[in-house]
């Protein structure tokens, strides 16, 4: 059963073009470090296997909120709009 998740990363900047294309293989780009999406168990474990080859563990910290649906919250959000406004939740 695939989960919801949105997935927010703070990395060192030599990394963060690496770190980016991973995640949006995988996810929807919102805004800057910010992702969402739903994913499988088996693709979970392969973003987070991927994402461990490109981080350094010690340095950067990527965090993932997962979630049972992406309708069981309400988001909105202050200043400029996100430049894409389909599918968020």
């Amino acid at each position: 059963m695939a989960r919801y998740y949105i997935v927010v990363y703070d990395v060192n900047e030599k990394r963060v073009a690496k770190v980016h294309r991973v995640l949006r293989a995988y996810l929807h780009w919102r805004q800057r470090s910010v992702f969402e999406g739903w994913l499988t168990e088996g693709e979970l474990k392969e973003l987070m296997m991927r994402l461990s080859e490109v981080i350094d563990e010690g340095e950067d910290s990527i965090l993932f909120y997962s979630l049972v649906s992406d309708r069981a919250f309400r988001t909105f959000h202050l200043g400029k709009p996100p430049e894409s406004i389909d599918n968020i939740i």
